[in-house]
């Protein structure tokens, strides 16, 4: 059974990853995370379309927080 994506990334942006690059065909999502302070990459790929729009929903929220407070807020008291 396919891990749930969505809670991979979660989890992956609780550990201090951020995704630096996405590619939307129409086989999926992949989504190229890195993390800043160990210099790590980590890819995910998604093929569930449920999960896609979870993710999508997601990376959005942090964009508009990292755009409204000059950062992005995952993991503060502002955690999405």
């Amino acid at each position: 059974m396919e891990q749930d994506k969505f809670k991979e990334l979660k989890d992956k942006y609780a550990e201090g990853y951020r995704c630096i690059y996405q590619d939307k065909k129409e086989d999926g999502l992949t989504l190229e995370l890195k993390n800043f302070t160990l210099e790590k990459l980590y890819t995910i790929q998604v093929k569930n379309d449920m999960e896609i729009g979870e993710i999508a929903d997601f990376l959005d929220k942090i964009s508009k927080e990292s755009q409204k407070y000059g950062t992005d807020c995952y993991g503060t008291e502002r955690n999405l």
